[in-house]
């Protein structure tokens, strides 16, 4: 591949390749450390939202139960929890699986949020395809590339990968990024299972940088791997969080969601600013003897949020993280032939944390009049979606319209926080050059909004000032500059940034030379 070929390709690429060491995943985002620090956040926000994954589709009858409707025990001879075994919810016909002890003493206490019946229309009975359509909030009959979380992540961080924020946007805890993470210009999270084991593949003695090769496409590889060496910088960060973050509560052993609530509550209280976290826990397609992996599996979930939330509240920052569990679908209603249940449609979703309103939202489940042996849907899951995103994070109506392509109804789901402070975009502007790639020359625009001082200056990828092309004193408005190369013969092909400061306001952007 030739020079010019390759380094277009990376400039399509935008967010940067991913790297993977021991089969942990690392982002690499393309931007050198240096020139992040004099990067600020666009948004000012420390609330937190915690996705946790029930994956294989969880029994919501068996979880959230219908205890005194006798259908339920019609449908289910076998599967059914026996009616002085279910833990019964105050002021309400439901009741809670009973291994959900320490969940109930949160619902009673008004910690917890259950949404009834939730689903979408069409729904599709495959694993695959039913957890793209929730991962990316389609219609079953739409397919996309990116997921809901990645979108939203996108219209508060609009100009990444150009501009980097100083801590990881999102976090998942695991092997492999979650589609609903992806946006339209790459993956937003960070993929990691220890903070630091991460730290010491990308930074410690277990990393030593890259290596020249000496090939015919030796130059090309050498400059990718500088770059994805120079952009790690959130090591650091993770790593220090980690070791600052302290876990005040104890968490069951032997349980793989509470190891990873662990880290997430550690990160949090040790100060990093990421919003969004995914975590997970498989097992739920119980197909065949559902009672005692089911009873399981539930064990494991109320250990793990229960320890979760006592971390947080002990720590004095449970005021600002609301955990939400999702399944890719609910079970069917009537139990099969094997002792289990097959897939189906509409199921429970549960919201836990202080800032939530507690109780149940929807109907009881209707057991009579089924479609093809399933509950009907009564919220559309994205309903649940859009309540979070405007309720915890203050999303306007056009950002939740960008985010899930059509208009739904929240539900009163959480207490409403103050709409964040959106830094640069409402005061000053820095646009993307053009034409980009380049050679010999490109044009820069910006917008001020009031009379400043305004340097522009460009870098190459190891920080280094290459030239100052603006440094005055300028009125409001939108102006142009010229950048231009020629007689440059100092200046190679590959990846510069040019970055404005215009008084208090600060944005870098990346630009790509070709000769």
């Amino acid at each position: 591949m030739k020079r010019r070929d390759f380094i277009k390709t990376l400039a399509v690429s935008g967010a940067g390749a991913a790297l993977s060491f021991n089969s942990i995943p690392v982002k690499a985002l393309g931007f050198n450390s240096v020139l992040s620090k004099v990067l600020n956040p666009f948004i000012e926000t420390d609330k937190v939202l915690v996705v946790i994954q029930l994956l294989g589709g969880n029994d919501g009858l068996n979880t959230v139960i219908p205890y005194q409707d006798s259908m339920y025990y019609t449908r289910r001879p076998v599967l059914a929890i026996p009616q002085s075994s279910v833990l019964s919810l105050p002021n309400t016909a439901m009741g809670l699986h009973p291994a959900l002890t320490d969940m109930k003493n949160l619902f009673v206490d008004s910690k917890i949020a259950i949404v009834q019946n939730v689903g979408y229309a069409s729904p599709n009975f495959s694993h695959f395809r039913a957890t793209d359509i929730w991962h990316t909030a389609s219609n079953s009959n739409q397919y996309f590339t990116t997921g809901w979380l990645g979108r939203y992540l996108r219209e508060e961080y609009p100009n990444y990968p150009n501009t980097i924020p100083p801590d990881p946007m999102a976090i998942q805890i695991g092997l492999s990024a979650s589609l609903s993470l992806m946006s339209q210009v790459g993956d937003m999270s960070l993929t990691f299972q220890d903070p630091n084991q991460f730290y010491q593949l990308v930074q410690g003695p277990n990393y030593n940088g890259y290596e020249k090769v000496k090939t015919l496409a030796g130059p090309e590889l050498d400059f990718a791997r500088r770059v994805a060496a120079d952009s790690l910088q959130y090591a650091t960060k993770v790593r220090d969080a980690s070791n600052n973050g302290q876990n005040l509560a104890t968490y069951p052993t032997n349980n793989s969601l509470a190891d990873q609530l662990k880290i997430v509550a550690r990160l949090i209280d040790g100060g990093l600013e990421t919003r969004l976290y995914v975590v997970t826990i498989t097992g739920f397609d119980t197909h065949t003897q559902q009672l005692i992996p089911h009873n399981t599996l539930l064990t494991r979930v109320n250990g793990a949020i229960n320890a979760f939330y006592t971390d947080l509240f002990l720590n004095n920052i449970s005021g600002r993280v609301v955990g939400l569990t999702l399944s890719e679908f609910g079970r069917r209603v009537l139990e099969n032939g094997s002792a289990g249940t097959d897939h189906g449609t509409a199921a429970p979703m549960i919201l836990f944390g202080d800032l939530v309103n507690g109780g149940i939202y929807g109907n009881n489940p209707d057991l009579v009049n089924l479609t093809n042996g399933n509950l009907s849907y009564q919220y559309d899951y994205r309903q649940i979606y859009a309540s979070a995103l405007q309720q915890l994070f203050a999303a306007s109506n056009q950002e939740l319209l960008n985010v899930l392509y059509q208009n739904f109804q929240t539900l009163p789901l959480i207490v409403p926080q103050q709409a964040k402070i959106k830094q640069g975009r409402q005061t000053f502007s820095l646009g993307q050059n053009y034409p980009n790639p380049f050679n010999p020359s490109t044009e820069i625009s910006y917008t001020l909004l009031k009379d400043s001082h305004v340097a522009i200056r460009i870098f190459d990828v190891s920080g280094r000032e290459v030239q100052t092309i603006v440094n005055e004193f300028q009125s409001a408005g939108t102006h142009k500059v010229v950048f231009d190369v020629s007689g440059r013969r100092n200046l190679s092909s590959g990846v510069y940034f040019y970055k404005l400061q215009a008084g208090d306001f600060i944005d870098v952007k990346k630009m790509i030379l070709v000769k």
